[in-house]
């Protein structure tokens, strides 16, 4: 209540201008490297007047800050399902899979499930709602790894920027959400990419704030500039 009593008190001061005054940003690690470099110089053109204190983190962790009045807003992926908090759905990416050049993945099309548990996986730590997300798509690769010698590598502490160098070295393979990939300029001797077969695995980005949070124009100019970037035509705006 006091937290919000002085975001009030900070409203008026502003002459109750909801897109002045700093806006506290938090983004899992998954989402922060390929939205924001797209999303903050048109939030800027559209707010020139609301700075922004970013954050980056796990989902555990930004929702307990988000909780404790010390962020405003989140970008993450659903599900996301707490107490007093709204959440707004503003995309949908698909997963693709990345392997080295050479791979014998690369004579197929599409990647199914069973196929990728055969494979050397290389996964993002603990903590990270993307690794979930793959384990929940491919169980088999999370039992595999345990039951033969087919090794999943759990990375903690990496990126996916950090294991998407490992694959170019032919250490194994990864899974990656599409906006990651989209655009990026591979050098053509290094990697390759495949979709997955229907129906592909698939993450919905969205926002997420507090209900009582009162500057809900800082809401809708947040999903309009998300919506706004250039995310890849894999990817489906939700309104």
């Amino acid at each position: 209540m006091l937290e919000e009593a002085a975001v009030v008190r900070q409203l008026a001061s502003q002459g109750q201008d909801d897109l002045v005054g700093m806006l506290r940003l938090g983004v899992i690690y998954t989402i922060g490297p390929y939205l924001l470099p797209h999303l903050i110089p048109r939030l800027h053109r559209r707010a020139p007047k609301m700075p922004l204190q970013i954050e980056e983190n796990y989902t555990a962790l930004l929702s307990e800050r988000l909780k404790a009045g010390d962020l405003d807003v989140l970008i993450l992926s659903l599900p996301f399902d707490e107490p007093g908090v709204a959440t707004q759905a503003v995309y949908e990416e698909p997963f693709v899979v990345l392997m080295p050049l050479g791979h014998p993945l690369e004579a197929a099309t599409q990647v199914d499930a069973a196929t990728l548990a055969r494979q050397d996986l290389l996964l993002l730590g603990p903590g990270h709602c993307f690794r979930d997300q793959v384990l929940r798509f491919c169980p088999e690769c999370n039992r595999l790894s345990v039951t033969s010698d087919n090794m999943q590598r759990t990375l903690e502490g990496s990126s996916l920027e950090t294991i998407r160098l490992m694959v170019t070295t032919g250490v194994g393979i990864t899974v990656l959400p599409y906006t990651s990939v989209s655009g990026y300029a591979y050098p053509s001797d290094l990697l390759s990419i495949r979709p997955f077969e229907a129906p592909a695995p698939t993450r919905v980005v969205a926002l997420a704030w507090r209900k009582s949070f009162p500057r809900q124009r800082v809401i809708a100019l947040l999903a309009e500039a998300i919506r706004a970037c250039p995310l890849g035509e894999a990817v489906r705006l939700l309104e």
